[in-house]
């Protein structure tokens, strides 16, 4: 009951806002979300939104900024050449909206951050937006775990590197376990089949990620 009635005061608490799009979200974004964009830059990176050719501006620090994808809704930026912001407005059951970042680090393996913000860039507390996804949702249903080679395999595990993609025309987030490339190719191959093939996928559903 408390969680529910939680969710009932976000949601209420965001009634007044207006919709935007993906253009007024990047244009109003604080600093510290993307560094170094100034206003004309954002208008650079906004512009030609039905073009797949990738924009791209220059900042004096850290360098460029390319857009990878833009949507109504949704935008990919490339900020560096490990990392990637990806901004998505999120719809509440009320017509008001939310807004999800995605950061993105990859250096051998990726790891994502996700957060999520008013309209007017206030953060919210991810709490019953978006649980956490463990390893142990990614090892297969059908393992033995109580088998000797599952528990070697399993011991090797001492990173979790959780990757995160916000689709660009649908309410999901997908989810991937990127260990291959953080393990030693031997400890890979012991894990590899307990492992789930397929990535997780969240979808929301105007109150949560589920």
């Amino acid at each position: 009951m408390k969680r529910i009635i939680a969710i009932i005061v976000l949601i209420y608490s965001f009634v007044s806002l207006s919709a935007q799009d993906i253009s007024e979200v990047v244009t109003t974004m604080p600093g510290d979300i993307v560094l170094g964009l100034d206003a004309g830059m954002k208008d650079i990176l906004l512009s030609r939104p039905g073009d797949t050719l990738q924009v791209e501006v220059e900042r004096e620090v850290p360098g460029s900024v390319k857009r990878l994808a833009m949507t109504s809704d949704f935008i990919h930026l490339k900020t560096s050449d490990a990392g990637t912001t990806q901004i998505k407005l999120l719809p509440l059951i009320n017509d008001s909206k939310i807004i999800c970042v995605v950061k993105t680090v990859c250096g051998g393996v990726c790891d994502s951050r996700i957060a999520f913000y008013t309209t007017k860039w206030t953060p919210i507390a991810e709490g019953n937006l978006f649980r956490p996804v463990t390893r142990d949702e990614f090892v297969r249903a059908d393992a033995d775990r109580n088998s000797q080679g599952f528990k070697n395999a399993y011991a090797a595990l001492d990173m979790d590197p959780i990757k995160m993609k916000l689709s660009p025309d649908k309410l999901s987030l997908t989810i991937e376990y990127d260990i291959e490339g953080y393990l030693p190719e031997e400890d890979y191959k012991e894990i590899k089949p307990f492992l789930k093939e397929e990535p997780i996928v969240l979808n929301w559903d105007k109150i949560s990620f589920k």
